[in-house]
């Protein structure tokens, strides 16, 4: 078989291996959002996979719209705490009309180590304001308002522990736009499809000024790796590992055959809210930590 041949070849099994990969993920993500039970209309718990078929799963699941308030939910959060920490001042009103209260918020503009990450975090900041006016612009009138927050729920922020704090928020962000974005279509899927690779540019960016400052790491859950350098950690021959690497994706040997190597991680709904509602582990719960009150929109509850 000539080289060709075996390009065309691998060429066709990656096709089927992600196809099949997108169809894991929606399961994933549909079974997560089943421990919300009740909170999004017709919830999964108790119902087995083995006696339903697809359109059955996919009809007791969140509507778009649900899906895209979701995530409205946490721009929210991450604007919100950019916005006090490189401005010194909430969002604009236009965005956050009938918002709930915020707490815990800078009591000024923060002061961060050098110009490099002052002008890349006022960036983030200006996308996140963005990411917020595009969903909001998709929902039209079916938008959730912003609900009270607690920036300070993990430490109050301060120039020096914000770049740790931001990293979760966008490994967060990113893993669950990953597990939700297989169930949008037409202009939701459009939209999300492009906020999606910013907040990647976001996280490897952080994740570079986390090395470059020795700055400790704190896990979300055991999807995220340490900001440690992999080079000093890992052969180049072997990938990264569940001990050290670079990027938050599956690693040759931490791959699975539902997560294959090089993809990015996916976080449920659930998974999701038991990080912002600092409550791991624990499910039918739907507030406390960011969201004192809990989100806004169908799906609230672990």
């Amino acid at each position: 078989m000539n080289r060709i041949a075996e390009l065309e070849m691998m060429a066709v099994e990656q096709a089927e291996t992600m196809k099949e990969q997108r169809a894991v993920n929606r399961r994933k993500f549909m079974i997560g959002l089943g421990l919300a039970g009740g909170s999004v209309g017709v919830g999964l718990t108790g119902c087995s996979e083995r006696n339903q078929t697809p359109s059955t799963v996919l009809a007791a699941g969140p509507s778009e719209t649900d899906i895209l308030n979701f995530a409205l939910n946490l721009e929210f959060l991450e604007t919100t705490f950019y916005s006090f920490a490189t401005q010194g001042t909430d969002l604009p009103a236009s965005l956050i009309a009938g918002s709930g209260p915020v707490t815990g918020a800078p009591a000024a503009k923060l002061t961060f180590i050098n110009q490099q990450i002052t002008d890349v975090l006022n960036e983030i900041f200006f996308d996140e304001m963005s990411h917020v006016a595009a969903l909001q612009n998709v929902l039209g009138s079916s938008q959730i308002k912003r609900p009270a927050l607690n920036l300070a729920a993990a430490g109050q922020a301060t120039g020096g522990n914000f770049i740790t704090i931001a990293r979760q928020f966008v490994d967060v962000g990113a893993s669950a736009y990953a597990g939700g974005i297989a169930l949008l279509t037409g202009a939701n899927l459009a939209t999300v499809a492009q906020i999606l690779p910013v907040e990647g540019f976001h996280a490897g960016a952080l994740r570079l000024l986390a090395i470059q400052q020795g700055l400790p790491f704190a896990p979300a859950d055991g999807f995220d790796v340490p900001t440690s350098d992999p080079g000093a950690q890992v052969l180049a021959t072997q990938g990264p590992t569940s001990a050290g690497g670079f990027f938050a994706t599956a690693g040759t040997s931490t791959a699975t055959a539902s997560v294959p190597a090089g993809l990015a991680f996916t976080r449920s709904a659930s998974q999701v809210l038991q990080i912002v509602y600092n409550v791991a582990g624990q499910t039918g719960i739907s507030n406390g930590g960011f969201f004192p009150d809990g989100l806004n929109g169908n799906i609230k509850t672990t």
